[in-house]
């Protein structure tokens, strides 16, 4: 199963398809159904094309899905860096809100890309703040080969600021700096940096 999505959001089997059967349906030969794909607190839906059949391709992403961890609430599931080694994803750092609507509350940071927003499917998620935009407002994330953290802006069109300077472009960030998120402000603390990390603690 190599199942990706055209540049229409279709969802296809490239093992069975050259190209996307919905797209490219030729009158008569097959017959395209198209079924509402909704992700969690986001009103945008993607399609889904299916060929009617007992192996149908709606049946092969279902699968997909089911075996991928794939669901509605929390979008698909992939194994992370640390994940094939450990079984878990670990800490690499924490954001702690020292001011606004979470103020005293700290987010869990993971390896590779951790979303902010609104949202609750968001890593971090800042519900309380009605000007944090709900879908990837902004990003950081920690890169273990290199051990290194960036923050850098999200598809919102909303701004936010690094040490008071607006973020137009991935920024390097270190302890203590802190992000304004609407108007929440997060204070950034590391776990992996050169005095510790986890692929050093096992080996990886």
């Amino acid at each position: 199963m190599n199942l990706i999505r055209c540049k229409n959001g279709h969802f296809y089997d490239a093992d069975k398809f050259n190209e996307c059967p919905h797209c490219n349906a030729v009158a008569g030969s097959q017959k395209d159904e198209t079924m509402a794909f909704v992700q969690d607190d986001d009103s945008t839906t993607s399609s889904l094309s299916a060929t009617v059949g007992s192996d149908s391709l709606q049946n092969a992403v279902n699968n997909a899905m089911s075996k991928n961890g794939y669901s509605e609430a929390d979008g698909q599931k992939t194994v992370g860096y640390y994940s094939k080694a450990l079984g878990k994803e670990p800490v690499v750092g924490w954001l702690v809100a020292i001011e606004g609507p979470h103020f005293g509350e700290d987010f869990r940071l993971i390896s590779g890309r951790n979303f902010i927003g609104r949202g609750t499917n968001m890593a971090v998620c800042l519900s309380k703040d009605g000007s944090v935009s709900r879908d990837k407002h902004a990003i950081i994330l920690f890169d273990p080969k290199q051990s290194i953290y960036l923050v850098q802006p999200g598809d919102s069109k909303e701004l936010f600021y690094l040490n008071d300077e607006v973020v137009l472009s991935p920024e390097k960030i270190k302890r203590n700096d802190v992000l304004l998120i609407g108007e929440t402000k997060l204070m950034f603390f590391p776990c992996c940096d050169e005095t510790f990390s986890w692929s050093q603690k096992e080996g990886l």
